[in-house]
This record gives structure tokens, C-alpha cells and sequence, in this order.
């Protein structure tokens, strides 16, 4: 049975005005963008390769990245002693041809060619070696630490090494050491030899010519300069120090580089620098105070570095943007409320990020950048968080007016931004004023259906919608567009 048409029209009035007095529709978006890749400090390698890329020298782009600095020349050879493996009940080895072995005690012995095991035995502080072909001990209460020369052909390690290489070959004489019932390895290997084996690990063997061998002068500085005497040795294969990488991955380029700049080395104030250098700087290289919390040295200051994007080959100079809703950053951050807004400590001279405080319900909870960067996965601590936040009424009368309220955190140029429906975004042309806390109030008048969003780059807040009614109730079509 149908109703009266009176009555069905009541009923739209009031469906309507129910609508209209809907709650504010008001929503915070937060996006973090970045530069870079590692800690900044000294020499970005992307950098050097877009410097290269320029028709820079090496000792240019060095002298550039490490500020009043000299490259200068080591009077003569040296060795570097890198770890290898550490912490096994045994460690395995193959000879490829016949070598000499020497034990800590300076006892002497020939060693065939073949494969194998050296373990600890049951007297402490010795030694034991298995030969695999001979399926017996051929050497016994070997006094630690074993040192190994190899003849003709260079020594395999079958154990995986620090970095993940097993069954390769590498430069150098390996030494066995015993600390209790573990063993550890360390390759004793010549400057040259150890500067080549990194410099194709650290960057790609087909970069410019001037790039490689600024890699390998700022390799070989970084290792001279970081020698530690007293310890067992002077530096791991890994990244805690540099990429060292057995035979297998030399390559011509980056051997030619290595010899092109024989024993050169990066000086300051008659020393080795300590030439740190990481991927990608971002377009600014940063400082030990900025990115560690150390003390500074004065070749490591911040420099703007315009090549690191290397011509648009690097893709860690700029990332692409990551978005959190308040609770999803709460969430991400390890904090139990949503959160509110975000205030970030960041330095003047390397525009590093140092702290960041995250207001919630709750009250302020405050990270150091190191934190905010393992918890949300960055590559660096020159990064961004900006918060755009944005509210309006669900609906209004036609003809009346209500604010647009928001907030822009830090303070920032953004553009307020229209959508009427069948129609794209058009950007308004009003410049929103911002209070101390990156707070606005903006009235608007639409005469339709409207929705609004902030925008800065590749930042956006969420769409707030506003419905436009008659002042019956009854939805207004969106029928043209206001200028």
C-alpha cells in the first residue's frame, strides 16, 4: 500500500535534516619522505660518481668531500689484518698449491696441496690440523696462532666468511687464532691487495673511471687510519668497516684504479683522515655530532654534495613518500595512543633529524633518531614527518557559511585544494594562515557538494566531504561549478 505523497516528503525532510546535522568530518594524515642512504658523514659514493660524472678528478671530489684536506703518499707498504670468520669449533681451508705453515711458538712446517680442518684438541692453547686426502692429523699440538703463506696460488676459505663468501679465494696469508674453544681466521693481506678487494664490493666496477679511484683512495685512507695495533686485528670484512670481498670479484676497472693510485691517501693536519663515506648523502652530507652523537673532526663538516643523485641513477637520493594515519604512526613508533603531532629536533648544519617528540594522549614521549630510524625502517636520519590535518562539517545550508579548520605541522607552504563531483582537483589560490602551532580557520561558502584536501608535493591530508542541502533539507545537485 503506498503512503501519501505528504507523508513521503516529511520523510525526506527529515532524512535530510538528519544528514545536515551530521558530526564535522576531520582526519590527520602524516607523511615522512627522505634523502640519502647510511650515516652521510664524509663521502657519498653516489656523490662520486656524479662528480665523476662532471669531469671531477679524484683528488678533487676528495678534496670536496673532506674539507682542507690533501691527498698525499704513504712512504711505503703495510698490511692490513681483516677477520674473516669468527667464533667456530673449526675452521676449513684448501691450498692450491704446496705452503708453509708457522705456529705462535715459531715452529715450522710444509704443507701439501689439498684440503684442510684445523680444530683445537684437547690441550689448551694448541692447534690441530686434519689433512682430508691423508684422513689423519698432520700436524699436533700446533702452538696458537697457526699462520698460513701460501705458494703459487692463493689460500680458499670453505667455512662462509663475516660477509656471506664461502668456498672463494683470497689474498694473503691467513692466520688461525684461539680464544678458549672457539677459533676465529684472519687474512693478513698487503694495502694494495686488501684496497682492491674492496673497492668492486663497495661500488660497481663499471662506474667512472675518477669515481673508482676516489673509492679506493678513500678506502685505503679509511683503513691506515682505523689500524688498531693493540687488538687482534684491524679491521672485519663486513660492514662495520668496509666491504672486503675475495679474489673471485676483482675486476680489471677497479684493479686499474687501485694501481692508478698506488699508496695515496687522504691527509689532514700531517695524519690519515679517517675518510668515512656511506652510499647516498641526499644532496648533504652530515657530521659525526649529527648522525653518532661524537665528537666532530674538522675534514668531516657538513658540504652540500649537488651530484648524489647522479644524474638520476641513484635511487636512495630522494624516497618515495610512506603515509601514516595517527594511529598507524603510533603503532610504527611503538607508542600506545594515536598520535597527535609531531615536533622534530633537527640540525642546522647537516639538516639531520636528531630527536622527535610524539605528543599524545598520553603526554610526549621523545626518541633520538636512531630510534625513529630502526623502528619505521629508514635509510637515514635525514628525513621529514609532516603532518597535515584538515576538518569541515559533513553537510550545510545552502547559501551559509561554515570553517574549514586544519593544521600544518611543521609550518609549511601548502595549497588548499577543491573537488566538486564529475569534476578533478583545482588548487585555490587562498594562502592559508597559520597560527604558532600550524593552525588555521578558513570560512567557506560553497553553493554545492564539495570536497577539500591540503597539498604540498606528494603530501596530501585526508578529503574531508561537505554536503550543500536547501534550507528544506533536500541535497543540491552539482549542476556548475563555482569560479
Amino acid at each position: 500500500m503506498f503512503k501519501p505523497i505528504t507523508t513521503f516528503c516529511a520523510m525526506l525532510v527529515l532524512a535530510a535534516a538528519a544528514f545536515g546535522a551530521a558530526p564535522a568530518s576531520a582526519a590527520t594524515l602524516f607523511t615522512l619522505d627522505g634523502h640519502g642512504w647510511g650515516h652521510g658523514i664524509g663521502m657519498s659514493q653516489w656523490g662520486a660518481y656524479g662528480y665523476a660524472s662532471h669531469g671531477w678528478t679524484h683528488t678533487r671530489i676528495l678534496e670536496h668531500y673532506f674539507t682542507a684536506t690533501t691527498v698525499g703518499t704513504l712512504p711505503g707498504a703495510s698490511t692490513e689484518r681483516v677477520l674473516l670468520v669468527s667464533s667456530r669449533p673449526s675452521l676449513h681451508v684448501t691450498l692450491g698449491s704446496s705452503a708453509s705453515g708457522v705456529d705462535g711458538g715459531g715452529a715450522e712446517k710444509q704443507l701439501a696441496a689439498g684440503s684442510y680442518r684445523v680444530d683445537t684438541g684437547p690441550v689448551a692453547g694448541n692447534l690441530r690440523l686434519w689433512s682430508v686426502s691423508a684422513g689423519a692429523y698432520v700436524w699436533k699440538a700446533i702452538a696458537a696462532p697457526l699462520r698460513i703463506t701460501p705458494g703459487s696460488k692463493p689460500l680458499r676459505l670453505d667455512d662462509t666468511s663475516v660477509n656471506g663468501f664461502g668456498g672463494d679465494h683470497w689474498w694473503g696469508d691467513f692466520q688461525v687464532r684461539r680464544q678458549g674453544g672457539s677459533l676465529s681466521l684472519i687474512d693478513l693481506v698487503g694495502t694494495e691487495k686488501y684496497v682492491q678487494s674492496v673497492v668492486p664490493c663497495e661500488v660497481s666496477a663499471s662506474w667512472p673511471e675518477q669515481a673508482l679511484q676516489t673509492q679506493a683512495v678513500a678506502s685505503r685512507s679509511y683503513a691506515v687510519a682505523t689500524r688498531n695495533p693493540s687488538a687482534a686485528y684491524d679491521a672485519v670484512a663486513g660492514t662495520s668497516s668496509q666491504m672486503y670481498c675475495p679474489i673471485e670479484h676483482n675486476a680489471t676497472a677497479s684493479n686499474a684504479a687501485t694501481t692508478a693510485t698506488r699508496r695515496q691517501v687522504v691527509m689532514h693536519g700531517g695524519q690519515v683522515a679517517t675518510t668515512f663515506f656511506s652510499a647516498s648523502s641526499g644532496g648533504r652530507t652530515s657530521s659525526i655530532s649529527a648522525s653518532w652523537g661524537g665528537t666532530d673532526q674538522p675534514y668531516l663538516v657538513p658540504v652540500n654534495d649537488r651530484y648524489d643523485g647522479a644524474g638520476g641513477l641513484n635511487p636512495n637520493h630522494t624516497w618515495a613518500p610512506k603515509r601514516y594515519t595517527r594511529a598507524g604512526l603510533a603503532a610504527a613508533l611503538g607508542l600506545g595512543h594515536p598520535v597527535g603531532s609531531i615536533d622534530l629536533t633537527v640540525d642546522g648544519p647537516s639538516q639531520r633529524v636528531l630527536s622527535v617528540d610524539a605528543h599524545t594522549s598520553a603526554g610526549i614521549s621523545t626518541l633520538t633518531a636512531g630510534t625513529v630510524f630502526a623502528r619505521l625502517g629508514l635509510r637515514s636520519t635525514y628525513f621529514r614527518i609532516l603532518q597535515l590535518s584538515l576538518s569541515a562539517p559533513a553537510s550545510v545550508d545552502r547559501g551559509a557559511s561554515f570553517t574549514l579548520r586544519g593544521r600544518v605541522r611543521p609550518a609549511a607552504n601548502v595549497r588548499l585544494q577543491a573537488k566538486h563531483p564529475g569534476h578533478g582537483w583545482t588548487t585555490s589560490d587562498v594562502k592559508l594562515q597559520l597560527d604558532g602551532s600550524g593552525r588555521f580557520a578558513l570560512p567557506r561558502s560553497p553553493s554545492t557538494a564539495v570536497s577539500y584536501r591540503l597539498s604540498r608535493r606528494h603530501a596530501f591530508s585526508p578529503v574531508v566531504h561537505v554536503s550543500v542541502v536547501a534550507q528544506g533539507g533536500l541535497p543540491i545537485s552539482a549542476e556548475t561549478i563555482p569560479v
